[in-house]
């Protein structure tokens, strides 16, 4: 008997040992296609980059003196020691040949080029791409430098020529800059307005509140709330949000306010369940030791539970960010799928997961970058969690046995 029962005893253990190696073998598998096509991709200048590129116009007809600039000897780079720039031949994004500028001397007359157009000044940087370029030489001739004619080319064209006509150069593009202050702005608005309503509404429950059926019912609809799909939030984020909005702050559309305040609905039974949760693990007898010296429910509420309470709280908050963060459907419908880099509280732009949604939903979806910002919400989910860990250490006073 204790034969058999020890077989069945191993044979359940090699099952769960089975079924939890696959789950940590897809969990491994997802992690190496996202950090093997995205790795690469990602660096500081994608964070702090605008998504569209921007294009330069300019010229540079004064006389000037040249120089003999030092070759920095750069890999792969041809130098034009006339201007003091080098170039080079890199892929962009869209993984065409471009050439970039990789060098640049803080003497070089590219330094400040001006726009014909409107008189300003230019600062030529480091990192754009060359498009196309027009020289005159001492005979007057037109020297032209395409940059599709590879970075040799141009810098042969620059070593002939003696007065820049027209200088056309580009940013890179591709960064999620923008989507990086959407996704702060929808947190921080999301918050302002949720943590009050939700911290409000667990008081209420646990500290307030008469156990009866109406209680049961608050507590079974907040329950509920947390079982429907985001997509149905993201409804009325689009039926009820976006026209109270477009009334408030004169939006047109979809906008960062309206989703904060999807984001707040979606939320809300994570604030309330976490804190009432951290509110039920205060002991009864502070709250009698705190009325038996005089103090009312509310100062003994205010003034002695919520702060022992304080780990509770902001656990709620950062799985509240976590979840505004990861949040993608409810804004498709409340937000937009619109990127943009100049970002505004009343105007449409993505989140980081609605960014990912955008570029993977065309013809050409980008994985490159998908994957690039993926690792951006998972390092930033990972930092949360381990925030989570060190609240429960450092600020739970109190253990539940």
């Amino acid at each position: 008997m204790r034969k058999k029962q020890r077989i069945i005893d191993n044979a359940l253990n090699a099952i769960t040992g089975l079924f939890s190696s696959f789950g940590l073998l897809v969990l491994l598998a997802l992690l190496y296609f996202i950090f093997s096509s995205g790795f690469k991709t990602l660096s500081f200048d994608l964070l702090i980059s605008d998504y569209y590129e921007k294009v330069y116009n300019t010229a540079l007809t004064e006389d000037i003196i040249f120089r003999t600039y030092d070759d920095p000897n750069i890999n792969g780079a041809f130098f034009s020691d006339k201007w003091g720039v080098a170039f080079k031949d890199v892929k962009n994004k869209e993984n065409e040949q471009v050439v970039q500028i990789v060098y640049l001397d803080q003497y070089s007359p590219l330094i400040n080029m001006k726009d014909p157009n409107t008189d300003q000044y230019i600062k030529i940087s480091k990192g754009q791409f060359l498009e196309k370029v027009f020289l005159s030489n001492d005979s007057g001739d037109l020297i032209i430098g395409i940059g599709k004619e590879g970075a040799k080319s141009v810098r042969d064209t620059f070593q002939n020529g003696n007065v820049i006509t027209d200088l056309v150069t580009t940013t890179s593009g591709g960064g999620i800059r923008g989507s990086l202050i959407t996704t702060f702005y929808l947190i921080i608005l999301t918050l302002i307005i949720a943590l009050p309503l939700g911290i409000g509404a667990a008081i209420y429950l646990h500290e307030f509140a008469k156990e009866n059926k109406f209680t049961n019912l608050l507590r079974a609809m907040i329950d509920m709330t947390t079982g429907i799909p985001s997509i149905i939030f993201g409804l009325v984020g689009a039926i009820v949000f976006i026209p109270f909005m477009n009334s408030v702050i004169a939006s047109d559309g979809g906008s960062i306010a309206s989703g904060a305040l999807t984001l707040t609905i979606i939320i809300l039974p994570i604030i309330i369940k976490t804190t009432e949760e951290a509110l039920k693990v205060i002991p009864r007898s502070y709250r009698d030791a705190s009325l038996a010296l005089g103090s009312s429910e509310t100062q003994t509420t205010f003034k002695v539970v919520l702060p022992n309470a304080l780990a509770g709280i902001l656990t709620a908050t950062i799985l509240s960010i976590g979840r505004i963060i990861g949040e993608s459907a409810a804004l498709i419908y409340a937000v937009g799928t619109t990127i943009k880099d100049k970002v505004r509280i009343n105007e449409r732009s993505t989140s980081l997961a609605v960014h990912i949604w955008s570029i993977m939903s065309g013809e050409n979806p980008n994985f490159e970058l998908a994957s690039a910002i993926s690792i951006v919400i998972l390092i930033i989910v990972l930092l949360l969690s381990m925030l989570v860990k060190l609240i429960g250490k450092k600020l739970n006073k109190f253990e539940v046995r």
